[in-house]
């Protein structure tokens, strides 16, 4: 991976355990189980010492660590449900103008169908990734989510990066603007898609597909 990326990332990563200081934080590896953090006293901390700036997300972390990975092409954005996430960049100061432009660009809506066949809106996000050069090694797993509110689109709801370790895989997310970063290690690929899948299976209501797992551009089926 670019140093470069990395270090921004570790440094988004310092500033928010230096801001929330040890809640409910843990700094090594422990049994993996159900994760609750105390959010309350995490957003009192943060918005004490950091104002209306929101903090960071998942999408602006994997970003963060990807973005001279890969190979963003100069397509039109749809960044109609990336507001917040562009409301905390413009506020923290956390990308420049071509980062930011390149960040609405990898995590636009999709448009889709009217439809709660998966198959159906995962060739949808396979096509649409399939103009991005992605990291072979590094790699974005994303849990893409179904949405009709104004229109039928595709969005990823939640994504983390994903590296080769010892004995397995090292998943590497921050799970919400207010919750902390997580490292996860897994046996297999297989494992880390298990857990995203059970962890968001319920973001859905009716007439909306099933969240899916994508694997840098590729549809990862039976989760």
């Amino acid at each position: 991976m670019d140093p470069n990326s990395v270090d921004a990332f570790f440094n988004l990563v310092t500033d928010y355990n230096a801001t929330v200081g040890s809640t409910g934080l843990s700094g090594d590896f422990t049994s993996f189980t159900k994760t609750e953090y105390d959010v309350e006293k995490i957003s009192n901390l943060w918005n004490q010492k950091k104002g209306d700036f929101v903090g960071t997300n998942c999408r602006i972390n994997s970003y963060a660590l990807l973005k001279n990975s890969v190979t963003i092409p100069k397509l039109e954005k749809n960044d109609q449900l990336l507001f917040v996430d562009n409301d905390a960049i413009d506020k923290g100061k956390v990308f420049d103008a071509k980062d930011k432009e390149e960040f609405d660009i990898l995590f636009s809506r999709v448009k889709t169908e009217a439809t709660t066949d998966v198959k159906i809106h995962a060739q949808k996000m396979e096509k649409f990734f399939s103009q991005f050069q992605f990291n072979d090694k590094a790699r974005m797993l994303s849990v893409v989510l179904h949405d009709n509110l104004d229109g039928e689109y595709l969005f990823v709801g939640h994504v983390g990066v994903l590296v080769p370790a010892d004995e397995g895989f090292l998943f590497v997310e921050k799970l919400t603007f207010e919750e902390p970063y997580q490292a996860i290690k897994f046996a297999s690929k297989e494992d880390c898609y298990k857990y995203l899948s059970t962890k968001y299976a319920d973001y859905t209501g009716d007439g909306l597909a099933k969240p899916f797992i994508m694997d840098n551009e590729k549809w990862v089926e039976g989760y």
